[in-house]
């Protein structure tokens, strides 16, 4: 078979490409209810909530997936692309490492990460990316793009795939990215 440009090429030996959606909407599957006969999903989704959901509702939807992230707030309201939320997750023998984006966020009174034994992860602060108007180098800047978030609180909860121990973890927010480490629970034998 020929590839578009005109070499031969097996489409099925192709890598596929991993591309930012073009638009993001807010959840619309089934209802959060109470339910016992829930589907978890084991693939990897992200699930984006421009209001703020209450927290029976976030823990509803972080229980159907394994490898879940959910953006609520600002993060959630990007119009062009998930500008929050984009993440490198690595596992090792003894641990984990996940980095997230996180443009327009300081290391604040505001901004906090925290996790618990079972591996789930919160991440909450404020951005100040995404104003119409910006003022730097004394002037006024009116924006014609607004890629990122808009300005104010955010939060991303995401689960880890197995339990680690709270009191390891090690986070450093530098340059608008969120790293953190933390080991592993021991396996009682």
């Amino acid at each position: 078979m020929a590839a578009p440009n005109g070499s031969q090429s097996n489409w099925a030996d192709q890598v596929p490409i991993a591309v930012a959606p073009l638009n993001c909407v807010p959840y619309t599957g089934p209802p959060l209810d109470d339910s016992d006969d829930m589907v978890v999903y084991d693939k990897p989704m992200m699930v984006y909530l421009p209001e703020q959901p209450t927290e029976k509702e976030k823990d509803a939807l972080m229980a159907v997936t394994k490898r879940g992230v959910l953006v609520t707030g600002s993060a959630a309201k990007g119009l062009m692309a998930p500008i929050m939320g984009s993440y490198d997750l690595s596992e090792s023998d003894d641990g984990f490492l996940f980095r997230f984006a996180l443009p327009g966020v300081s290391d604040d009174e505001k901004f906090k990460c925290e996790i618990r034994p079972d591996g789930d992860i919160l991440i909450q602060g404020v951005t100040n990316t995404g104003q119409k108007e910006v003022q730097a180098h004394n002037m006024t800047f009116n924006m014609y793009t607004q890629y990122l978030c808009p300005p104010g609180d955010f939060e991303v909860r995401f689960h880890l795939p197995a339990k680690v121990d709270p009191s390891t973890l090690e986070c450093k927010l530098d340059n608008g990215v969120l790293e953190g480490v933390v080991k592993k629970k021991p396996v009682q034998g």
